[in-house]
C-alpha cells in the first residue's frame, strides 16, 4: 500500500495543494468548486507523529502549512482552560470555542451551549444552505452529541471509519466532510503515550495508511480536476503516560496540519489552538466569519500570520 500511495503523490499534489480563489457557490467553468476535508487523529502526540512511518502526512507537511506546537486545553489559568479530554477537546474543535462558550467539561456533556455556539456545520448551512456536508467517527460522541446540519453520519472503528469515507467521496458529493480516528488514542491508554514506544507509534502508521487512502479516493473522483480541496489534520489532545486531561505539555500540544488552496507551504513556529479548525475551513471555503459567533481565532497557515520560519 506504501509503494502505491507513493506513485500517488504526483496526482494529490496538484488537486489538494491548488491555488484557485473561488467562493463556495461558484460553478463558473473557469473555476472549481470548493471542499474541504479535516481529519482527527484522536491522543496523537506531535512528536510521536514526527517519529512515527508517515509518509501520507509527510507529503501534507511537505505541500502546506504545519507546525508542531498547537494546543488543546484552552489557555491556560484562564476562563478558557479546560480538560485535555475527548469532550471538550471535540467540542472546541467542531464549535470554534473554548469551554467558557461550549460548556462541556469532560465527556458527560451534561451542560452543553451548543444552542449559542454550535457545530460548525450549523454557520455553513447559514451561508451555503446547499452545502453537503458529512462526518464519520470512531468516538460516537461526536455524532451523538456534538453534530448538527449534517447530511450525512456514520460510526464505526478506524478501519470502517476509512472504508465508509472512500466510498461516500467516490459515490456522493460531501463540499466538507469530517473523519475522526480514535484509535491512536486506545493505543496510548494501552501502551502508554511516547514517541519512542513502538506500538503506539505503529498505531499512528497505520493511521497514516488510511490518510493515504482517503486522499486517493480524493483523486479518483469524477469531477476530481474541477474541485479545489484542502486538508486539515490535527489531534484533541495528546497524553502523557497511560493518561490524560491534565495541563502538561504532552497532554496539551498537538500539531496543526492544512494542505491546499491558498495556504502557504511551511513550517510555522507558534501554532494555534484547536478552535482554528473552522476558521480555517471557513476561509478555504470563501465564507465570511461573524463577530457575533464568538470564534477564537484567526485561520491558520494563510499569509496574513507572518510568522513562518
Amino acid at each position: 500500500m506504501i509503494k502505491i500511495l507513493k506513485m500517488n503523490k504526483l496526482i494529490l499534489l496538484p488537486l489538494l495543494c491548488s491555488f484557485l480563489v473561488i467562493s463556495c457557490q461558484s460553478n463558473a467553468d473557469s473555476e472549481k468548486t470548493k471542499h474541504v476535508l479535516i481529519i482527527g487523529i484522536d491522543g496523537a502526540l506531535a512528536s510521536a507523529v514526527q517519529t512515527a512511518n508517515t509518509p501520507n502526512l509527510d507529503f501534507l507537511i511537505a505541500n502546506g502549512a504545519y507546525t508542531w506546537s498547537a494546543y488543546s486545553g484552552g489557555e491556560t489559568d484562564t476562563e478558557t482552560q479546560q480538560a485535555t479530554s475527548s469532550g471538550p477537546a471535540w467540542s472546541s474543535i467542531l464549535t470554534g470555542v473554548w469551554v467558557n462558550k461550549h460548556g462541556v467539561v469532560d465527556n458527560s456533556f451534561t451542560e452543553p451551549n451548543y444552542s449559542d455556539y454550535p457545530h460548525f456545520f450549523r454557520r455553513i448551512r447559514e451561508k451555503c444552505p446547499e452545502a453537503f456536508l458529512s462526518s464519520i467517527v470512531n468516538w460516537k460522541p461526536i455524532n451523538e452529541k456534538i453534530l448538527s446540519d449534517a447530511n450525512y453520519q456514520a460510526t464505526g472503528n478506524d478501519e470502517e471509519v476509512t472504508k465508509l469515507a472512500v466510498e461516500h467521496i467516490l459515490s456522493e458529493d460531501p463540499r466538507v466532510l469530517f473523519l475522526q480516528l480514535d484509535e491512536v488514542d486506545g493505543a496510548g491508554h494501552q501502551f502508554g503515550y511516547d514517541a519512542s514506544n513502538p506500538d503506539y507509534t505503529a498505531a499512528i502508521s497505520i493511521v497514516d495508511k488510511q490518510i493515504g487512502m482517503v486522499l486517493v479516493a480524493i483523486s479518483k473522483r469524477s469531477k476530481a480536476d474541477s474541485e479545489d480541496w484542502i486538508t486539515i489534520v490535527t489531534a484533541d489532545h495528546g497524553g502523557k503516560e497511560k493518561s490524560h486531561g491534565g495541563q502538561s505539555p504532552e497532554e496539551r500540544t498537538v500539531f496543526f496540519i492544512v494542505c491546499g488552496g491558498e495556504v502557504v507551504k511551511g513550517k510555522i513556529d507558534s501554532g494555534p489552538g484547536i478552535v482554528a479548525v473552522p476558521p480555517t475551513a471557513l476561509k478555504h471555503l470563501g465564507i465570511e466569519i461573524e463577530p457575533s459567533w464568538g470564534w477564537e481565532t484567526e485561520p491558520f497557515g494563510y499569509q496574513e500570520l507572518k510568522n513562518y520560519e
